[in-house]
């Protein structure tokens, strides 16, 4: 019985170190990763997740937001609001001006 857990025990770990090595060598040769099609929703926190696979687009939903990442490359290639909850609205209609696009810090996404 032992026998049998101590051998579950070493190919569960040989799993997951070829999973990591895996993970690796696509890192290196910049494949994107694989995403499916979900719905998620955290209690905790109140945060709706759904995940869309389109023909171009892998589009990633956190409540309102909408992330769009390019279906080849991974690359996020835009994001958009998708029915801005009530709190969200208040508050860009209390922050005024808001600043251009231009003059905001932009981090490429990419590696």
């Amino acid at each position: 019985m032992q026998d049998n857990a101590r051998k579950n025990q070493i190919l569960s770990w040989l799993r997951l170190r070829l999973r990591v090595f895996a993970g690796k060598l696509y890192n290196l040769a910049g494949v994107p990763g694989i995403i499916r099609e979900c719905d998620y929703g955290a209690s905790v926190s109140d945060t709706r997740i759904k995940v869309r696979v389109g023909e171009m687009f892998t589009v990633v939903s956190v409540n309102s937001l909408d992330i769009y990442f390019h279906r080849l490359t991974g690359s996020i290639d835009g994001i958009g609001l998708n029915g801005a909850p009530s709190s969200l609205s208040a508050l860009v209609l209390e922050s005024g001006q808001l600043p251009s696009p231009s003059s905001l810090p932009h981090r490429n996404a990419q590696k």
